[in-house]
């Protein structure tokens, strides 16, 4: 038997060493917290308490406290 056909050696590329780039635009991707910061931090200037505005905006006062919280921290 003569040589055998072989295949040139090539590094395989596994999916970990091919850059991508993705970008969230899905509204629907950003917690419902981080959309309402803005909007909480206003409120609570306003004098509204956390229990006023969960209720005003259809949230739990728990939810309004982080969104707070979140948009404090954005804002530092």
């Amino acid at each position: 038997m003569g040589k055998e056909w072989r295949a040139p050696s090539e590094r395989i590329r596994t999916a970990s060493e091919i850059p991508i780039e993705v970008g969230l635009t899905d509204e629907d991707a950003i917690p419902i917290y981080m959309r309402i910061s803005d909007k909480i931090l206003y409120l609570r200037r306003l004098g509204m308490t956390y229990t006023n505005i969960a209720e005003r905006l259809g949230i739990n006062p728990w939810m309004a406290k982080k969104a707070a919280q979140w948009g404090n921290i954005q804002k530092a």
